[in-house]
């Protein structure tokens, strides 16, 4: 019943109502008034007209603009009203930066550099958590130990056991000094989190924004789908978010599967970006200066997108981590769907001779992504790349291992919206063995992707279409 009253309260319900409202509206004109469905008609086809031309003379990806139009077509008054609302700004021109050099953290290097501002770091050799308990007791305890700065800024946050935890540890740290920040997606939280959340926050010392509240707006559909937290000196990313289904604490599908890592060095990069995207929900308020750290022994490579369609880092970074792979490329991701630059990216890697591998759930947590997530599968099992779905429970991992020697894990899926449209942020870290060992331990347990029956592949492939809208 809590959740009811909650969502019956927040800005989601808000929102299905208007849309419920409007659909109403044209059954009753289509039913009562048929003397105005010519005028109502014309309309119709001026509105979309404009919407396409607006698709028309956007800077997109193509696969975007298909879908938009395929939209438009099918649906016209809810397809033109996604797109005037929910679409994007063209990408601002990016630098042509020297050409690169050396192994692939130095080629990653360069390539952060130009999209991210970022570049090479050194770091204590990182920490790799192949799931959401080993997580948890480092986590809380760094929390525990911070003194200066605790930085959170999640996707989902949601009531429970572990955010209780988390929420003690950042009072006390708020109340001793320490300056305490969270940033949550306005999306992410509606459903989990109550209307009096920030209220509470405040009254404790904490300082909370919200990223892109729910409302009718241009570009409503970019999240904040990171996972970042920064503690002093160390840097947690990955695909864990604060909710109690990623530390075991509640079941869900089985077993909950993900992954995270934890830096510690050179973090600096990570700290500017929290105050930028900081500074854009709360520009009225005095930031402090991004810290300094010293440097460590392993090389790293720090990724992160902006808030909408500009540099869109992993979308260049996955065809770089194929076409450096020698030996193998191991990935784990909980969605498929693939623009034809890294599906043509992966198909090349697994036909020289890399041996290309994928893993995704065989529990689905939403089922219409779930058979996109098996079109694509089945799509890259007929270009050579070897697939199998993960059965102990869900897997949410985003990870990738090149060589055995070099792991990136962050919070992007393999999707068009992580990869094309949201904020996401992750490291590309030199020693890999965790990661490998993890990915081939999963890989053993795993089984086969099904045969595709009629309804599966007539459904898949609907889906398909409409994957860059997913």
């Amino acid at each position: 019943m809590r959740k009811l009253r909650r969502f019956l309260c927040g800005r989601l319900f808000f929102c299905l109502a208007v849309a419920l409202f409007a659909l109403a509206g044209g059954i009753y004109l289509a039913v009562r008034l048929p003397r105005l469905l010519a005028p109502v008609a014309l309309v119709e086809r001026a509105f979309s007209f404009a919407a396409a031309l607006t698709v028309l003379f956007y800077r997109g990806i193509p696969e975007t603009k298909l879908a938009k139009f395929a939209l438009l077509a099918f649906l016209p008054w809810v397809g033109a009203i996604a797109v005037l609302f929910f679409g994007g700004e063209a990408p601002s021109p990016l630098p042509v930066p020297p050409p690169a050099q050396g192994d692939l953290i130095e080629r990653a290097a360069a390539l952060s550099e130009t999209l991210c501002g970022a570049g090479a770091v050194t770091a204590a050799p990182p920490v790799y958590f192949s799931d959401g308990r080993t997580f948890r007791n480092a986590f809380l305890a760094d929390l525990a130990r911070a003194k200066h700065r605790v930085y959170l800024e999640f996707y989902i946050v949601a009531e429970g056991k572990f955010w209780k935890e988390i929420s003690a540890l950042l009072r006390e740290k708020a109340q001793s000094g320490t300056d305490v920040r969270l940033i949550i997606d306005g999306f992410g939280c509606a459903l989990t989190l109550p209307r009096s959340f920030r209220r509470t926050l405040k009254a404790q010392g904490i300082k909370c924004a919200v990223f892109r509240p729910l409302r009718l707006a241009r570009d409503a559909a970019r999240r904040d789908h990171r996972k970042l937290a920064l503690i002093d000196g160390v840097c947690y990313t990955g695909g864990i978010n604060l909710a109690d289904e990623y530390v075991a604490e509640k079941i869900r599908f089985g077993h909950w599967k993900d992954s995270a890592v934890r830096l510690e060095g050179d973090i600096s990069a990570f700290y500017e970006l929290f105050l930028r995207t900081w500074y854009m929900l709360r520009p009225s308020e005095r930031l402090p200066a991004p810290p300094t750290f010293s440097a460590g022994k392993t090389r790293a490579a720090i990724f992160f997108d902006g808030a909408g369609r500009f540099e869109r880092a992993f979308l260049r970074l996955f065809p770089l981590l194929a076409a450096n792979a020698k030996r193998s490329l191991y990935l784990f991701t909980p969605y498929l769907s693939l623009p034809a630059s890294l599906l043509e990216a992966l198909e090349t890697a697994a036909l020289s001779g890399t041996d290309v591998r994928l893993m995704i759930p065989h529990i689905p947590d939403k089922r219409a992504v779930f058979f996109l997530t098996r079109a694509y599968a089945r799509e890259l099992q007929r270009r050579g790349v070897k697939v199998r779905e993960y059965t102990d429970g869900f897997l949410h991992a985003k990870t990738a291992v090149v060589d055995g020697r070099y792991a990136l894990v962050s919070s992007c899926n393999l999707d068009f919206r992580s990869l094309c449209s949201n904020a996401e942020c992750g490291v590309l870290f030199e020693g890999a063995d965790d990661a490998e060992a993890d990915f081939l331990a999963c890989w053993q347990r795993g089984c086969e992707v099904p045969k595709a029956n009629v309804f599966s592949r007539f459904f898949g492939r609907v889906c398909m279409l409409f994957a860059p809208l997913v």
